[in-house]
Parts: C-alpha cells; sequence; structure tokens
C-alpha cells in the first residue's frame, strides 16, 4: 500500500515543480500565483490564486536545493502575497502556505525580511493569536519524504485535488483491518471531504450499530440522530423516519432531554421528516405527537431560525394555539 501511495504522491505533485520552474528567468510568470481578487455570496472576499500559491510552495519546500539563491526571491513574492490574502480574506485564517513561506524566507537570514514576518504575524486576528514566525515547526509541514497516506489525503483535500483525494482515501479504506468507532468517524470525514454521500452513510451505519450493541442509549441516540440527517440530505426520508422511532423512546427517556443541544438537534429532524411526508400522513401524526407539547420550552433555548421553524412546524399541522404562542413569545424575546 506505501509504494501505491506514494506513486499517487509523486504523480500529484510533479506539476507543482514545473509551476515553480515557470518562475525562474526572464520569462518569468507570475499571473497564476499572485494575489487575485474574488468574490462570493458565500464566503466574500478571497484570493483566487491561493491554492497555485501553495502547490509552489510545497514543490519548493520539498526540492533538495530549495535554499538556492535563486530562489530567494520567489519566497520573498509569494510571501507579500499570502500577507495580502491574509489581510484582506473575509474569512481571515492563517492558512498553509504562510507557514511555508515565512518558514523558507527564514533561512536566507535577511534583516529586511523582518518587517514582512511581522506583517504576516499582525495580518488578522488569526493570525495575531495563532501564528508565530519564529516558532514554526518542520515537523508540521508537509514532506513527501515522510508523509503517510493519512498525510496525503490532508494535503490533497487542501489542496482541493479531488481525483488524488478520492484515490488516496480509498487505499486508506483498503489498510483498515478492522473497523472502530475512531477509524468509522476518520471515514465519515474523510467521505464528506470527498463529497461520497453514499459512503458517509454507511459509516455512519456502521457507528451507529456499535453504539447500540455498546448500549449507551445517549451516544446511540447521537450517532442515529445524525444518521437521519444524512438520509435527509440524500432525500431517503423513509430511512430518515424509521430512525428516528427507533431513538425517541430512548431519548425521551431523559430528563428535560428537548433542553440540550441532542434534543434539539433530534426536534429539528422531527420537523424536517414531517414537512416531507405532510400534515396528513401517520409519520408526521406519530413525530408530532413527540415533539408539540416539548416545542415551546425547547424553543425559548434556540437560536432564531431555529425558533422561526417551530412557528413554521406549528402552523403547518394546524395547531394555531401554539403558533399563536410562539409568535408573542418570539416578539417579547
Amino acid at each position: 500500500m506505501e509504494t501505491n501511495y506514494r506513486k499517487l504522491l509523486d504523480q500529484m505533485i510533479t506539476p507543482y515543480d514545473e509551476m515553480l520552474q515557470s518562475l525562474i528567468g526572464d520569462h518569468a510568470d507570475f499571473s497564476k500565483i499572485d494575489y487575485l481578487e474574488k468574490h462570493s455570496e458565500k464566503y466574500g472576499k478571497s484570493d483566487a490564486n491561493y491554492t497555485n500559491r501553495l502547490k509552489v510552495l510545497l514543490a519548493l519546500y520539498n526540492r533538495e536545493d530549495r535554499y538556492a539563491p535563486h530562489y530567494e526571491p520567489i519566497v520573498r513574492r509569494l510571501l507579500v502575497n499570502e500577507i495580502i490574502d491574509r489581510e484582506t480574506n473575509s474569512f481571515q485564517g492563517i492558512g498553509d502556505a504562510l507557514y511555508y513561506a515565512v518558514f523558507l524566507l527564514q533561512k536566507y537570514e535577511r534583516e529586511q525580511d523582518q518587517i514582512l514576518f511581522q506583517q504576516a504575524k499582525e495580518a488578522n486576528f488569526d493570525t495575531y493569536a495563532g501564528f508565530d514566525p519564529e516558532l514554526i515547526l518542520e515537523k508540521y509541514l508537509f514532506s513527501k519524504d515522510a508523509a503517510n497516506i493519512e498525510d496525503c489525503i490532508n494535503i490533497a483535500s487542501e489542496l482541493g485535488e479531488d481525483v488524488y483525494l478520492s484515490l488516496f482515501i480509498d487505499l486508506w479504506i483498503k489498510d483498515q483491518t478492522n473497523w472502530n468507532k475512531e477509524n468509522l468517524q476518520t471515514l465519515v470525514y474523510h467521505e464528506r471531504w470527498r463529497n461520497h454521500a453514499e459512503g458517509e452513510i454507511e459509516a455512519h451505519k456502521k457507528l451507529t450499530e456499535i453504539e447500540k450493541t455498546e448500549g449507551n442509549h445517549h451516544n446511540y441516540c447521537s450517532t442515529a440522530s445524525s444518521l437521519a440527517e444524512k438520509f435527509i440530505e440524500a432525500g431517503r426520508l423513509d430511512e430518515a423516519w424509521e430512525t428516528m422511532e427507533t431513538i425517541i423512546p430512548l431519548i425521551t427517556k431523559e430528563e428535560e432531554w428537548f433542553l440540550y443541544g441532542l434534543g434539539r438537534n433530534i426536534i429539528t429532524v422531527c420537523i424536517h421528516i414531517i414537512f416531507h411526508f405532510g400534515a396528513e400522513s401517520r409519520q408526521a401524526a406519530s413525530l408530532w405527537q413527540t415533539i408539540k407539547e416539548i416545542l415551546q420550552p425547547a424553543a425559548n433555548h434556540k437560536g432564531t431560525d431555529q425558533y422561526q421553524l417551530a412557528v413554521s412546524a406549528s402552523k403547518f399541522m394546524g395547531d394555531t394555539k401554539l403558533e399563536q404562542r410562539l409568535i408573542r413569545l418570539q416578539k417579547q424575546r
């Protein structure tokens, strides 16, 4: 397995070295790595070239001659553009590229670069609180010679290398000899990263079965409610309802189950299932019977969006008194 993933890793990063070489010489083209502002409704302002910049830095970091003099101006330019991204990015954050750029430039020991290192530290709230140019540990940087399969999965995800990400995950799955809660939870995240909904559901199913077998009702209800959410996302509402029917008798045994996070999450899942099947369905009637009496006290501990969901559910089920009571209480909040 090791040989396979290392061959894949070499295939993935070879183009990055070609990008690095294109930055050397009189005809260097920095258009694909310099800061390029982009906007999206979901993420706000960001840098369209961030990933390319990280790819070049990874290529450089993993070269034997990474401290050669002709790389110095390239690294400095990469850092300058990364600082611009950190200063202007709506998400703020630190970003892996900042670590590599600072680490590499520090090795040239130029006094003039101290200003850049300070700018990197003060770029935004996240960098000021969580980034120290003097405490970058090389053992946490990605080295292709020391990387294991999980390192490859993480870096492929960070770089948006979807094809390689999926191939690395497949190799990781083949390497698992015994499924347990720890590696199944890891599988859930891996499947989510590669947008494999069916794989994520299957991992959740296995986790749910383990929790059920172990007999901890609270853990079982938590895992099963997450499975129900995944069924809803996949449009598998019958299975979502069946899952909720198995955990409701267990969760409702807990005192004031509806006031804490798991209980409120279960209520939300129930409402989504009710909306799907319709007010006259037996599924909706069954779930509504469970949540209608506790919807008001539960809603008082919810955020605005969840409170409105409770109001909508009451209206949907034709419970005008509960709907109006919730509306009055919402106005008083």
